[in-house]
């Protein structure tokens, strides 16, 4: 895969509400219909909601926390992928573990240039910057990047048609 070599932020939600038209018609496209976890008005709802989230502090002991952040090139209000943190999961048995990468998305015509590597990158540090350890996401299809970022899997969820896996990565050593 080619490396980009671009500075990418990761800006909240909040500051760019006009921008997030763009990450939700992702969403939805990709994970808004056909999902027994979320609906399309359950993306719409969560886009609403973090506009109003505290970026400033994180709660450890808190339920109900939830952040989106917009990746953007340094220099540029131009959205190139969206990623979120949240103290819950859309996977009921796995309620227990927090908090969880979320609602993670890299512009279709960018992907496989590096750029969702540094985005991971930027979460982890945000996350590990709030006190987070440990977090945890789950995919159905993208097991293998989250491997080679250093990701274990230690869970999986059967479903009709479905193949979830639940995943970790320890912050700790995080530079």
């Amino acid at each position: 895969p080619i490396l980009i070599i671009v500075k990418i932020h990761l800006l909240p939600a909040s500051t760019h509400p006009e921008l997030l038209g763009i990450p939700l018609r992702w969403s939805l496209d990709l994970w808004g219909e056909g999902k027994e976890e979320f609906s399309k008005e359950d993306w719409i709802d969560f886009y609403q909601r973090v506009q109003k989230s505290d970026y400033q502090t994180w709660n450890l002991n808190s339920d109900g926390k939830e952040l989106l952040y917009l990746a953007m090139p340094e220099d540029s209000t131009e959205v190139i992928g969206v990623i979120g943190l949240c103290d819950f999961d859309d996977l009921e048995e796995f309620r227990h573990l927090r908090p969880w990468i979320c609602a993670f998305i890299v512009r279709e015509d960018l992907r496989g240039m590096g750029i969702g590597r540094q985005i991971i990158s930027e979460i982890e540090h945000m996350a590990k910057s709030f006190g987070i350890e440990t977090v945890y996401l789950w995919t159905e299809d993208q097991m293998g990047f989250y491997l080679k970022l250093g990701y274990s899997k230690i869970d999986e969820l059967k479903k009709p048609n479905r193949h979830i896996h639940v995943m970790s990565k320890s912050l700790i050593s995080l530079i």
